[in-house]
């Protein structure tokens, strides 16, 4: 098998149930199921009905690996992608509030091995931003930008291993070119202040400084559930909600690009990047 699938949960069964009945739906086999440790006895309890609850599915092989301690959302989600990326020579990574639709897998199938060969593609990321899902009328196909949103992506082994020796250099960082300004602040003051609990933040200075791009859907394929309060760093807010495309026509096959997506891209993160974070 070529592909593993990752899925880190802690203390959200009913968020984690939504995303385990949409793999059910898709006639997912096997995944890896990640829980990091409690924190406090109210966690412990809450996890026995998750461990149950993925001990118990009789439709998906689930390999869990329920840690004893607490590591942060960090330090579990690299040590579970480095195990992914031991074994698989690609990964997909699902947090329990990142719920797939129909197109997700078929997707990331399809890019996974077109661009297998491309150096200078970081990751396949499934989320779209609401506006610039509004931006595309016709069909659903495939296009590029060089940010990343962590909602429901995937990677090549050989990238994370690359990521995984990745030290923030802030010299380095400050004399790329590659790098918007805004945003380079932006992340290092990130990495600063939540000293390097925000994985995603070093993730996306490795790609930038490396002007890896990343291969997006031009309408969103999946939902993120998370904004309810109930995450660690995600706010409560509806701004990023997206609907299925499901009456759409898929052509993934086809790769659309237009420079002022990306200029859109980058004035909505603008706005709306502290609502990740």
């Amino acid at each position: 098998m070529k592909i593993g699938i990752a899925i880190f949960a802690y203390n959200r069964p009913s968020h984690l149930k939504r995303l385990l009945i949409a793999l059910e739906d898709y006639n997912i086999k096997a995944v890896s199921a990640f829980i990091d440790g409690p924190k406090n006895r109210k966690d412990k309890l809450i996890q026995e009905q998750i461990f149950f609850m993925l001990k118990n599915n009789k439709k998906i092989k689930i390999n869990i690996f329920l840690r004893k301690k607490n590591l942060g959302l960090a330090k579990s989600l690299m040590l579970g992608l480095s195990y992914m990326s031991k074994k698989y020579p690609f990964f997909i990574v699902l947090e329990d509030d990142v719920v797939p639709y129909k197109n997700f897998f078929k997707f990331i199938n399809l890019n996974y091995k077109k661009f297998e060969e491309n150096k200078k593609i970081g990751a396949l990321c499934a989320y779209q931003l609401p506006e610039i899902n509004k931006k595309i009328k016709k069909e659903i196909c495939s296009t590029y930008f060089d940010f990343f949103i962590p909602w429901g992506w995937g990677t090549w082994s050989v990238v994370w291993k690359k990521f995984e020796n990745f030290k923030v250099n802030k010299k380095i960082i400050n004399e790329s070119k590659n790098i918007n300004i805004y945003f380079k602040k932006f992340l290092l003051e990130l990495i600063t202040k939540k000293k390097n609990s925000i994985w995603s933040a070093r993730f996306i200075l490795f790609n930038l400084l490396n002007n890896y791009r990343f291969i997006y859907p031009t309408h969103s394929l999946t939902k993120n559930i998370g904004f309810d309060g109930s995450g660690i760093n995600s706010k409560i807010t509806n701004q990023l909600n997206v609907t299925d495309g499901k009456n759409k026509k898929i052509n993934f096959s086809k790769i659309y690009f237009d420079p002022k997506l990306q200029k859109t891209q980058h004035k909505i993160l603008k706005k709306k990047l502290e609502l990740f974070y």
